[in-house]
């Protein structure tokens, strides 16, 4: 038999419980399916050299706020001989964090920098910095990065990120103008 005491402790609880089962990375697009750390490797081609080099690949995926992400990635591109050990060896980190466009289901934006006593601005592409949205389709996450070069040309990156059943693939396009600078073809396991 329950008391009346018992029943509002009752409902507070289930509420909290349903909050919890339902949060923002449970209810969302499946944005909580790509969390996790990710490595592999991958082969680079540059159009304008001809040359192909091999890449190693580490991504994490991880929440960011209410129904954002953060996404990491490094890339080590080897030196001429492949070793990664070697001088030319080189490394880019990206650290990047992306919030919901309002109405638009699966689409985010590059959340807006800022700090306690400065404002929050989004990137300028007029300044050469890149402006990054993303967009979730099924099983694959695309990010997008455009930049306006000093001379007005555009620069636009796509990462195409497609969950497998060992972790995701990557295919990823450099673009200046109309000309494909770089294609690379990758594929990446889950990290425990």
């Amino acid at each position: 038999m329950m008391t009346k005491r018992a029943t509002p402790f009752l409902a507070a609880v289930t509420l909290l419980f349903a909050m919890a089962v339902l949060s923002p990375a449970s209810a969302d697009d499946g944005l909580a399916r790509f969390f996790g750390s990710y490595v592999g490797s991958g082969t680079a081609e540059r159009s304008n050299e001809k040359a192909v080099e091999q890449r190693d690949l580490d991504v994490t995926i991880q929440p960011y706020k209410d129904n954002g992400f953060t996404l990491k990635w490094i890339t080590v591109m080897r030196a001429g001989d492949g070793d990664r050990a070697s001088e030319g060896v080189k490394r880019r980190a990206i650290d990047e964090s992306f919030i919901p466009y309002p109405d638009r289901k699966g689409v985010y934006i590059d959340a807006p920098s800022g700090g306690l006593f400065s404002k929050a601005e989004l990137p300028n592409p007029l300044k050469g910095e890149p402006m990054r949205w993303a967009a979730i389709t099924g099983d694959t996450m695309t990010v997008y990065s455009m930049a306006i070069t000093d001379t007005g040309a555009s620069e636009l990156q796509v990462y195409h990120r497609t969950l497998t059943a060992k972790g995701m693939s990557v295919a990823f396009m450099r673009m200046h103008d109309e000309e494909v600078l770089v294609r690379l073809t990758g594929d990446l396991v889950k990290a425990q």
